[in-house]
């Protein structure tokens, strides 16, 4: 297996460029926020629960020797805040946590002894910042980045802090009571841009459905 190291500077860039996009992220928000003070009605708080798919381990480029990663089972619960921009766009954040089962098969070869699959288990707590396209009143597209942090002490699965991105389409029903239940299938990539040193670095992907009950904050 060939190993590496990305030099230091490289990964300063990397950090530097996620704080910048944690920070732009949050002054756009935070001045949304203050422009529409006065308004009522505009945001939503909720629970959502992430289940009911896959999760694989990958790396860009193939490595001779490397194990095969497959996933297991996953789940997510998370806190989630939707502020309503216009009628058609609406921000979506919160914070998540995940829980992730991935088993690991070694690579065999006929001058070794066979080795047994293991098992590994890690969590993240994920901080999504989205964008929602609503559209033919009970549909929606939904994307956007995740601010991973690996909360899994080390072991075989690289470490996943860093800036992912997810994709979705969802259908949505909004009651006249303020409360909104959602459906949400969504494929996620973790790390996509990693805030560790590794060279060829591994990736959890992530397809699932999500689930959520909102409710309309006065």
């Amino acid at each position: 297996m060939i190993n590496r190291k990305i030099p230091l500077c490289k990964f300063t860039f990397m950090k530097k460029l996620g704080l910048f996009v944690l920070y732009f992220v949050f002054v756009s928000l935070f001045t949304l926020y203050a422009q529409n003070e006065g308004e009522t009605h505009k945001g939503q708080i909720g629970i959502t629960f992430s289940s009911f798919g896959d999760n694989d381990v990958v790396r860009f480029h193939d490595l001779i020797g490397d194990a095969s990663y497959n996933g297991e089972k996953f789940f997510t619960f998370g806190i989630n805040y939707l502020y309503k921009l216009n009628n058609s766009l609406d921000v979506e954040t919160g914070i998540e946590y995940s829980n992730h089962d991935i088993i690991i098969k070694p690579m065999h070869s006929l001058q070794m002894d066979y080795s047994p699959n293991y098992n590994a288990n890690f969590s993240l707590i994920n901080v999504p910042v989205t964008l929602r396209v609503n559209f033919l009143k009970y549909c929606f597209i939904n994307g956007g980045l995740l601010f991973d942090i690996d909360a899994s002490r080390s072991g075989p699965i690289d470490r996943q802090t860093g800036i992912g991105s997810v994709f979705g389409l969802g259908v949505k029903y909004d009651f006249k009571c303020g409360a909104t239940v959602f459906a949400n299938p969504y494929c996620k990539v973790h790390s996509l841009v990693p805030f560790s040193s590794d060279d060829y670095h591994q990736r959890l992907m992530e397809s699932g459905f999500r689930f959520g009950l909102m409710y309309k904050l006065k």
